[in-house]
């Protein structure tokens, strides 16, 4: 038998025209678990592989993650073997969550449906309160999930009520039950937030948080709603209408439960911020108020010590004035007295001149006739007479 010689690239072209050629593996769909995935330039590179067997695979213009590793996908699409590479690969043309295409196909209709009417736009979200007393939470009352939101809430804040409404969070009836914990918590009880959570899952088990009457019931709800429910990468349509996603149930408790320690640390720094600032501010008034003092001090001792000065010299003033007044009055009243003593009678009878009264009263020369009796007052004495003759002079 004579031996067949190719160069390689013959044989490469060889091989690849057999699986371009091969009518039942154009339009292939492969399934299996997604590894090494990542996206480059607009083309995603990943292996999907099952025990024993792996499979390279790219997908062109793929601009969105579509796939993590982990999970289990059918992927549609052709084999493809690289010619200048010797490499087998698999283009994609289409991946699909596998076991649940039609599951996953109704998730995918009820999310477009539903935002399309606005359910999960951000104006119809409500606000988590920064501070809730009490946290209804919608979950398995056993388990790691309510486990861990007790954890949570007591570490952070001891005096918060966890109110739980038991629910199914899996399997036949679970959708109403959340429901209907929701519908309680709106109705009777007067909780701050509502925490709607369950642990991982795969996706059928988390088929009750992607139903439309638990998307609506958590739209109309009063009282915001925290959805947790899954691991971090899981997306439910309960996620997309809460007012706020949580990725764990732990993180849904750190949310909606303020912390007490760091509220009463902080209002402790605002009190002592405060008292420094009222004793700085004391220290300050005091300064000012020392500083005030002294300039009204010694303000107050200028201003006495000028007007003592002023006092002093209008008070010397007065006394001169006073001085001179009683000296011009001491002269006027000595000339005064001067001229009375001049004009007084007894003066005047101590120069030799007599006064002479007849019966007490003053006379004139037509006032006496001869033989009156006269009282003549001279210095030192009375002389009494009686007129003898009476001589007149004519003027």
């Amino acid at each position: 038998m004579q031996k067949l010689t190719l160069s390689i690239t013959q044989l490469n072209n060889y091989i690849k025209n057999i699986f371009d050629n091969e009518e039942l593996l154009i339009g292939v769909s492969v399934y299996g678990e997604v590894t090494n995935f990542k996206i480059s330039n607009g083309i995603a590179y990943f292996d999907i592989k099952e025990d024993g067997a792996q499979l390279s695979c790219v997908k062109f213009s793929a601009y969105e993650t579509f796939a993590k590793n982990g999970d289990k996908v059918l992927v549609t699409g052709k084999l493809n073997y690289h010619v200048r590479l010797g490499r087998l690969s698999f283009v994609a043309t289409k991946v699909e969550p596998y076991g649940m295409g039609e599951l996953y196909k109704r998730y995918l209709e009820l999310k477009a449906k539903l935002e399309a009417e606005g359910l999960f736009d951000e104006v119809s979200k409500k606000p988590i309160p920064k501070y809730s007393n009490k946290i209804g939470v919608v979950t398995s009352e056993t388990g790691a999930v309510i486990r861990d939101i007790y954890n949570v809430t007591r570490s952070k804040n001891p005096n918060t009520d966890i109110l739980v409404y038991p629910a199914k969070v899996q399997g036949i009836n679970a959708e109403k039950e959340i429901i209907a914990g929701i519908e309680y918590f709106n109705a009777e009880a007067d909780v701050d937030v509502i925490i709607v959570a369950r642990g991982g899952g795969s996706f059928e088990d988390l088929s009750p948080f992607n139903t439309e009457s638990l998307a609506r019931s958590i739209f109309k709800s009063k009282i915001p709603i925290i959805s947790a429910v899954g691991h971090e990468t899981d997306f439910s349509i309960s996620d997309f209408v809460a007012d706020l996603r949580a990725p764990t149930p732990s993180v849904a408790a750190e949310i909606a439960v303020f912390d007490y320690y760091e509220e009463i640390q902080y209002l402790d720094n605002i009190k002592q911020r405060v008292l420094r600032a009222i004793t700085n501010e004391l220290n300050e008034s005091k300064s000012k108020i020392s500083n005030i003092s002294s300039q009204l001090n010694t303000f107050i001792h200028t201003k006495l010590t000028v007007c003592e000065k002023d006092v002093d010299k209008l008070l010397l003033s007065i006394n001169n004035s006073m001085e001179q007044y009683l000296v011009k009055k001491r002269m006027g009243l000595e000339n005064l007295v001067s001229k009375l003593e001049k004009s007084n009678p007894l003066s005047i009878l101590k120069s030799g001149y007599a006064k002479v009264l007849k019966e007490g009263k003053s006379i004139d020369i037509n006032s006496i006739v001869s033989g009156d009796s006269l009282d003549i007052y001279v210095d030192g004495g009375i002389i009494e007479g009686r007129v003898e003759n009476i001589r007149r002079e004519k003027r």
